[in-house]
């Protein structure tokens, strides 16, 4: 799984200005190198922190279609290059297909384990 942190071109230039070796600015190159996770050396955490804390940066993932990731509302969600998407709450248990549309294709109250296979199956053929 790949991560980056995302900052207009504007916190790009400020972090250049804020960074300095040896009495100059740092490239653009080395800011960016370090938002993509390319580098990971003291300075280039500096960097991320700074992005993040007073920049405005957001950290951004990129994994597989399909694959789950745990949200801040404690929902596991998969989303699907046809536009299908299945939220599972950890905490009721319930489990949500949508279609393409928006629309709810299945209702599931408590999801198993074993039946996690069926759902996703379910959702790649909509």
């Amino acid at each position: 799984m790949n991560k980056y942190i995302s900052v207009n071109k504007e916190g790009i230039k400020a972090l250049q200005r804020t960074f300095k070796v040896k009495g100059k600015p740092i490239c653009e190159r080395c800011v960016k190198n370090a938002l993509a996770f390319r580098t990971d050396n003291d300075l280039a955490r500096k960097i991320r922190f700074a992005a993040v804390k007073h920049h405005g940066g957001c950290t951004y993932y990129n994994i597989p279609e399909g694959e789950f990731f745990f949200d801040s509302d404690s929902c596991a969600r998969a989303i699907y290059s046809n536009g299908a998407e299945i939220y599972l709450d950890k905490q009721t248990g319930e489990g949500t297909v949508y279609g393409p549309k928006g629309d709810v294709v299945a209702r599931y109250d408590h999801v198993m384990l074993s039946q996690i296979g069926e759902i996703k199956r379910m959702a790649e053929a909509l």
